[in-house]
């Protein structure tokens, strides 16, 4: 019998948030509003969905596998050289070329144990160890090991939504020892209304950081699977002699170059999030509900031993929002802030 590496084995399945065709098929339900994947609720950038109509006519050719439109823009927006970026099919490609990378068969990587899984997921596929520390009152954990390879960094945290400031980003980096890798995940940093860190300083003075930022969130291209990396010459080098020679395609290579231009379309959704995310905190406490601070585009609640059950009767109604047992938080769930609508929507089905 054929058998796969042994180190796929161990890997668990990843469990994505359910989809509306699942739940609309399961329950025999014509509208469902999907609120457990953190997709921007306003849709993606016209001017990314215009650019992406334009790429019809080519279709039939290959994409150019180093992005330069697109990482050109992403050069100038964070004051980088070009060969300090690597576009990837989503941020976790980047992930994965890292672990692949830098990670040999006995090393081991740290991160929190309450986390996005694909941290642990490109460790052990590596051959490595993944090493899960506890949360620190639902904040993520910022500290090494001397003989870890890679320390993973999610700020904001995916599912909790806490985030530690960049000065303490900053202060922990000064502490890491330059052979062990830091990856700082920032998928979700535009969403805590924060200054953006100095970047094109950070990756100077540590040659050991990779900071990897998608599309997905924000600029509403989840579908199109588009992120990239910014980091040292030295590492983005290492990631591009094992990146696929056509990672990315062309399509949403243009989509994302147009949403960069697209701040309308950003301050719209940073304005209705900060005030949905209030909104659900706020309603939801005074329902007695733990609700975490949140600097994501999604709240944490604790509902306690009760969650899976009222998971499945909102999914019954058409609402679908995060169960965290595959987070470790078997009595959390996770809610993304939707539109207006969508949040009433939500508490009403609650209180039903």
């Amino acid at each position: 019998m054929l058998q796969p590496r042994k180190e796929i084995e161990s890997i668990p399945d990843y469990i994505p948030g359910k989809s509306i065709g699942e739940i609309k098929e399961k329950y025999n339900l014509k509208h469902v509003i999907k609120l457990a994947s953190n997709e921007n609720p306003l849709g993606a950038s016209p001017k990314a969905i215009a650019a992406y109509k334009k790429c019809a006519a080519n279709l039939h050719l290959y994409p150019r596998g180093s992005a330069p439109e697109l990482v050109k823009k992403l050069a100038a927006k964070w004051n980088v050289k070009e060969e300090n970026l690597i576009t990837g099919n989503g941020s976790d490609e980047i992930l994965d070329l890292a672990a692949r990378a830098y990670l040999n068969k006995g090393d081991f990587a740290t991160g929190a144990s309450s986390t996005f899984s694909v941290y642990s997921a490109v460790t052990e596929f590596a051959g490595a160890k993944y090493k899960a520390l506890p949360l620190e009152s639902f904040y993520y954990p910022l500290e090494f090991v001397k003989s870890a390879k890679i320390i993973f960094i999610c700020n904001p945290n995916n599912p909790t939504g806490t985030y530690h400031s960049s000065k303490k980003i900053f202060n922990f980096l000064k502490k890491v020892p330059k052979n062990i890798l830091v990856i700082l995940d920032m998928a979700y940093w535009e969403f805590t209304g924060k200054p953006e860190p100095p970047l094109n300083r950070w990756i100077k003075l540590f040659p050991n950081l990779l900071c990897t930022r998608t599309f997905s969130k924000l600029h509403g291209l989840a579908a199109l699977r588009i992120g990239y990396g910014i980091a040292s010459e030295q590492i983005i080098s290492a990631l591009k002699k094992i990146k696929p020679p056509f990672n990315t395609n062309y399509p949403a290579q243009m989509a994302a170059a147009a949403a960069l231009e697209d701040s309308v379309f950003v301050g719209k959704t940073l304005k209705m999030n900060e005030a949905g995310r209030e909104f659900l905190t706020q309603n939801l406490r005074k329902l007695n509900f733990e609700v975490l601070p949140s600097g994501a585009n999604f709240v944490c609640v604790k509902i306690g031993k009760r969650a899976p059950e009222l998971v499945a009767r909102m999914e019954s109604k058409g609402i679908v929002v995060r169960h965290l047992k595959s987070f470790a938080m078997p009595e959390w769930v996770r809610i993304t802030v939707g539109t207006p609508g969508q949040n009433k929507t939500l508490l009403k089905v609650i209180l039903s």
